[in-house]
């Protein structure tokens, strides 16, 4: 093999080296956007999730304030059970 022969050679090998270079540069650019977008997907779903944390909290105070007027309710309706048992027991018996 002559000189020019193995500069050929070599040249062949660099461009397919070079090929699998560029190849190779556009996968990992494929990959970055990939997780650029998974990364904004995620940035998104972390958004929901503070806004649904908030939601949660607001329902939560709501029912604990239903509860206390429950509680009141409930206390009040004892109180009229009282009285009217106490005016029941006032009235003659027949």
């Amino acid at each position: 093999m002559n000189l020019e022969e193995k500069i050929e050679r070599l040249t062949g090998i660099v461009d397919e080296l070079a090929g699998a270079v560029v190849a190779h540069d556009n996968q990992i650019e494929a990959h970055t956007r990939r997780i650029g977008a998974m990364i904004d997907l995620a940035a998104t779903q972390q958004r929901q999730i503070g806004s649904h944390d908030a939601q949660i909290a607001g329902l939560i105070t709501a029912a604990e304030q239903q509860r206390g007027r429950l509680e009141e309710l409930t206390k009040a309706v004892a109180a009229t059970e009282r009285q009217w048992q106490a005016y029941i027991d006032t009235l003659p018996r027949q």
